[in-house]
């Protein structure tokens, strides 16, 4: 394959595939969400009555900070490390910013650094292996997901249906569990915690090239960064291996615009896609 592809092909073995595992951080949020998943059934155990889904997630904005501090950044620089166990570990930085702008960088053993962006318009990214590329229409939409910046504030924008399940576990905490369908009708499910309102992780299934996957995510620990909390220690398990994601440092209203320009080689796949695409004219 050359470096001039127009698309993402699935199952690439450091590519994709690594940048899924380092993205699970979003999946790990609200806002960042993979439409795709299969909520466990209700327990059976007689429960207390339960707060409706909008208090819920009304109450999870109140415990990391509030929608008015939410909003109040305009960007985040979060430095840390990816570690998938018994594998590798590979340092990483995240650049976002309003309204759907995201760099991802980050450095694998042997391989070299691997970046991912999305601009608001063109999803791109270029690795040592295989060289640059655009991503095709889903991984696309995917991106422009995962960069919705004030996204864990807009549930009711991501999705159509949300509903409380019961109160249980989950890694060892009482939560709320929430339904989640978003509006391209797939399912997820949410935990809660009961006592902080804040997120304690996630379930659903995901297509991969082999088959749907179960994916679960824990959010370990939490810290404040200006007046906002945010998970700094995540855990996500996928195909029986684990990934953990650990944040050292949140620098917020630190980064500048030109982080999220396209890079030259991607620019030169954006006007080679775009002189493909101009009909030719008749003379």
């Amino acid at each position: 394959m050359n470096s001039h592809t127009a698309t993402c092909p699935a199952g690439r073995r450091c590519g994709v595939f690594l940048f899924t595992l380092c993205l699970a951080f979003f999946q790990a949020l609200p806002c960042s969400a993979q439409e795709g998943g299969g909520a466990p059934p209700p327990s059976a155990e007689p429960a207390t009555r339960l707060p409706e889904a909008k208090d819920v997630i009304a109450r999870y904005v109140r415990a990391i900070g509030g929608e008015q501090a939410v909003r109040a950044h305009r960007s985040r620089l979060m430095r840390g490390e990816m570690e998938v166990r018994g594998a590798f570990k590979a340092p990483l930085v995240l650049y976002s910013a309003p309204p759907h702008r995201m760099l991802v960088e980050i450095t694998l053993p042997e391989v070299g650094v691997v970046r991912r962006g999305f601009d608001g318009e063109v999803g791109w990214m270029i690795d040592p292996e295989h060289g640059p590329m655009i991503f095709g229409q889903e991984t696309l939409e995917q991106s422009r997901r995962e960069a919705d910046f004030y996204g864990d504030i807009s549930f009711d924008k991501r999705f159509k249906t949300m509903e409380s399940l019961d109160e249980r576990e989950y890694d060892g905490v009482k939560c709320y569990s929430l339904r989640m369908v978003s509006q391209g009708d797939e399912e997820s499910t949410f935990f809660f915690e009961v006592e902080s309102g804040l997120l304690r992780g996630m379930t659903q299934v995901q297509e991969t090239a082999i088959g749907p996957m179960k994916m679960t995510s824990v959010n370990k620990e939490y810290k404040e960064f200006g007046g906002v909390k945010f998970p700094v220690h995540t855990e996500v398990e996928m195909a029986g291996r684990v990934q953990s994601l650990r944040f050292t440092a949140i620098e917020i209203d630190t980064v500048k615009d030109e982080v999220f320009n396209l890079p030259d080689e991607i620019r030169a796949l954006v006007k080679e896609g775009e002189a493909k695409a101009e009909p030719k004219r008749e003379n």
